[in-house]
């Protein structure tokens, strides 16, 4: 009895596994984006890019910039570092605090990692839009592999198509759209002159 207690257990284990992976990989008829190749000469990349919205399997991230009110960052590669700086500004309350990552660019272009934190990589989807960015970021925590998809715009207010491939990029990675925040914009955006630097 022991015996097949045991190889009950183990199969309902295995089961539950499989679902997990199942519900992770996302809908079956997704159709995940490849990432695009990235030319740091080019005028495309670099600038000001306004936060549309974002979601994360990474807890810790909602709780962390779950109440921003609105964000930007200016991108400024580096060609000769094969790099690029993206400072950020984002208005939690009534602060202002801004940060700035290295980003590396490697893997034939395809990829950036972030030199300060080497776990974090991140790829630019290939959307065919021109005025807009979508981030996907995969980190190794503890073991496991959290993706986060972020939707960045020349203009502070998101497009319909823009809109529909950053639902279905979401999903493509198992999550559901509750995970999605979006920035209210209830309050004036950060500048340079007003923005205390994050403490890290």
């Amino acid at each position: 009895n022991a015996a097949r207690t045991m190889v009950a257990l183990s199969l309902l284990i295995f089961i539950a596994a499989s679902l997990i992976q199942l519900s992770a990989a996302g809908p079956s008829n997704c159709k995940k984006l490849q990432p695009k190749k990235i030319d740091l000469k080019s005028q495309a990349f670099s600038g000001k890019w306004y936060l549309l919205r974002w979601a994360t399997q990474y807890e810790p991230y909602r709780k962390e910039f779950g109440h921003v009110d609105n964000a930007y960052f200016v991108n400024s590669p580096v060609v000769r570092m094969n790099k690029t700086l993206m400072k950020s500004y984002m208005r939690v309350g009534d602060e202002c605090i801004s940060e700035i990552e290295a980003y590396r660019l490697s893997n034939n272009g395809m990829d950036f990692t972030c030199e300060a934190k080497p776990f974090m990589v991140f790829r630019i989807l290939n959307t065919k839009i021109r005025t807009s960015l979508l981030f996907h970021m995969q980190e190794k925590r503890e073991g496991r592999i959290f993706h986060t998809i972020s939707l960045y715009g020349r203009n502070p207010i998101a497009m319909e198509n823009e809109l529909k491939i950053f639902d279905d990029q979401v999903q493509c990675v198992g999550m559901k759209s509750d995970k999605i925040v979006v920035p209210p914009r209830l309050k004036a955006e950060c500048s340079p002159q007003d923005t205390v630097e994050a403490i890290k």
